[in-house]
């Protein structure tokens, strides 16, 4: 059996070079993403969705005619938007004074892809890839506004350990690491073997929260974060 799957392997590195083609391009669109925090068992839900945009490039490898890789490094801008009636319920002050707030992300990604292509025309195909990806962000902040008898407005770094609120300074509960890894998946559409226009889903999977536990408890928390995307490129 150890023979065949290698004398296997032997072939299919010998037949890629004879089909293999490599290509580069630009790719960007749009994006919706949101956090979920979990404090034990205790889901916050105080995210909602944002919109946010992304562009970078792109460079395919198909080292079959149904099958190879692409690698992208695009820059996205993503996060959440903090749902007001659950800052409300955990953050008390007066009905008089309205809120809103969100999370704002610069993040570098950088998604490896399987990808297979199905032809259903000369001019048409559809695509398919599944793989993994990591980032790095390069700052992420929360961004919060007061509106009403109390005029006020906050900003912090999500990277900081400690809040300043005028001159209050508290541990910050919602602080997290710089990178994530995840899994990554797209299906779309080639048109005239240089158009492409797709759908993206890419959730984190690593716990992105930097703190090993809430100050003074032994609750450990959770932040999770997903990113649907649409977006269109264009092959050289």
């Amino acid at each position: 059996m150890k023979i065949k799957i290698i004398v296997f392997m032997a072939l299919l590195l010998l037949a890629a070079p004879l089909s293999a083609q490599l290509r580069t391009g630009l790719k960007g669109g749009g994006n919706l993403s949101n956090i979920n925090m979990y404090w034990g068992d205790v889901d916050l839900d105080n995210y909602n969705p944002r919109i946010g945009v992304q562009a970078g490039l792109m460079a395919e490898y198909m080292f079959m005619p149904r099958l190879g890789l692409q690698v992208e490094l695009h820059y996205l801008n993503n996060g959440a938007t903090i749902n007001p009636e659950k800052h409300r319920q955990w953050f008390t002050y007066s009905d008089e004074i309205s809120f809103e707030g969100f999370i704002n992300m610069h993040t570098f990604r950088l998604p490896v892809y399987l990808k297979t292509k199905l032809a259903l025309s000369s001019d048409w195909k559809i695509y398919v890839m599944g793989g993994g990806f990591v980032s790095f962000s390069t700052s992420a902040s929360q961004h919060q506004k007061f509106s009403g008898p109390l005029s006020l407005k906050l900003r912090w770094s999500l990277y900081e350990p400690e809040v300043r609120i005028l001159e209050d300074v508290g541990d910050n509960l919602f602080m997290q690491h710089c990178w994530a890894v995840g899994f990554a998946a797209e299906a779309g559409v080639e048109v005239m073997d240089r158009l492409t226009v797709g759908v993206g889903f890419a959730p984190v999977l690593n716990n992105m929260s930097a703190l090993s536990y809430l100050p003074g408890t032994s609750i450990q928390p959770v932040t999770r974060m997903w990113t649907a995307t649409v977006s269109a490129g264009y092959f050289f």
